[in-house]
């Protein structure tokens, strides 16, 4: 499997497999799936995967403990996507308050002199 290249049947096998053993761990999944690689890399592919049965309508939620399930349950679909998308704004607020910028508060993509993203000399660049 390349990266970011998956094919139908791996897709339907992989929601084969999160409807028969849901909760189900992306390790697990990656193993049953025969995704060769080290463990980030086969975290990303099953990311990938479910990332694409997402988009196609299936409802899987994922939790920390048990992984990926699938769910029937529309308010329980619309309650895990409330979640995920609180957690994206926390995210961007944290990464927008750590942005350096210049004097015309545009934000530079790298710190003119090194230094850290979060010490404050380098918080204002003018």
């Amino acid at each position: 499997m390349t990266e970011n290249m998956i094919s139908s049947s791996t897709a339907v096998k992989c929601l084969q497999l999160i409807e028969e053993y849901g909760p189900i761990t992306a390790s697990d999944l990656a193993n049953k799936l025969g995704v060769s690689g080290d463990h980030e890399y086969k975290r990303r592919q099953i990311r990938y995967i479910v990332k694409e049965l997402r988009e196609c309508g299936e409802m899987i939620c994922a939790d920390s403990v048990g992984g990926y399930f699938k769910t029937k349950d529309l308010k329980e679909w619309q309650k895990y996507l409330d979640i995920r998308q609180m957690g994206a704004k926390k995210i961007l607020a944290v990464t927008h308050s750590q942005m350096v910028t210049d004097s015309k508060d545009q934000g530079l993509l790298f710190i003119p002199g090194g230094g850290q993203l979060n010490n404050e000399k380098f918080k204002k660049v003018n």
